[in-house]
């Protein structure tokens, strides 16, 4: 297969993995066989096990030696762990953005949050538009890497997410916390913009962990 083909043929199935296993569709501990991911695709195996190892180094797969990969199952010590690096990197793109952000940003910031309210009867949708409202104010920061981390972080801990947002009260909470990180950010105060951000993103941690215990 030309090199090209096989560049499309791995993103193809890091693209089909990636969406099983945030969609919840692959479970934690699901096994990840590349011959059935070839099957189902129509492409050969060895495009296949790059996009895996791809996985693996972001944290969604696992590659056990001898055994295979597995979906990477997230203990309440690695959620606290994944969320405390993320409040700390996004608790920055949301102090630099506060100082970058212009009216134009905040009323592009203002439909995303309204897009995601709107969203609140359909998880999927809402996902969706959740990583857009939180992509934007990292993407605003002016800090290209950073926000590319933060962004593996989140999807990493999606699943989860998923999850949570079906307890009842769960997208009242999250729109009122939406809600304070915008004004937090309009307020022109870097050090509230970043201290309102790590609280959302610990509350957040807070919700999955307990979503786990209960």
């Amino acid at each position: 297969m030309p090199e090209g083909g096989a560049t499309s043929a791995q993103q193809q199935a890091y693209i089909y993995l990636r969406d099983q296993i945030q969609q919840g569709h692959l479970k934690g501990g699901a096994r990840v066989k590349p011959e059935d991911v070839a099957h189902v695709l129509g492409i050969s195996r060895m495009p296949v096990r790059e996009a895996i190892r791809q996985l693996d180094t972001e944290g969604l797969l696992t590659i056990r030696p001898n055994r295979g990969a597995i979906v990477t199952v997230l203990t309440a010590d690695r959620l606290v762990e994944l969320f405390e690096m993320r409040a700390v990197l996004e608790g920055l793109c949301a102090r630099w953005a506060c100082q970058l952000l212009d009216e134009d940003g905040f009323d592009e910031l203002m439909l995303l949050l309204n897009r995601m309210t709107r969203a609140s009867t359909d998880v999927d949708q809402w996902i969706e538009r959740h990583e857009a409202f939180h992509d934007f104010i990292c993407l605003k920061s002016g800090r290209p890497y950073v926000a590319a981390e933060v962004r593996k972080l989140r999807a990493a801990a999606e699943p989860y997410l998923r999850i949570s947002q079906t307890r009842e009260t769960a997208m009242a909470d999250s729109q009122r916390q939406h809600t304070e990180v915008l004004e937090a950010l309009r307020s022109g105060d870097p050090e509230r913009a970043e201290t309102v951000m790590r609280r959302h993103v610990d509350s957040t941690a807070s919700d999955l962990i307990a979503g786990q215990d209960a």
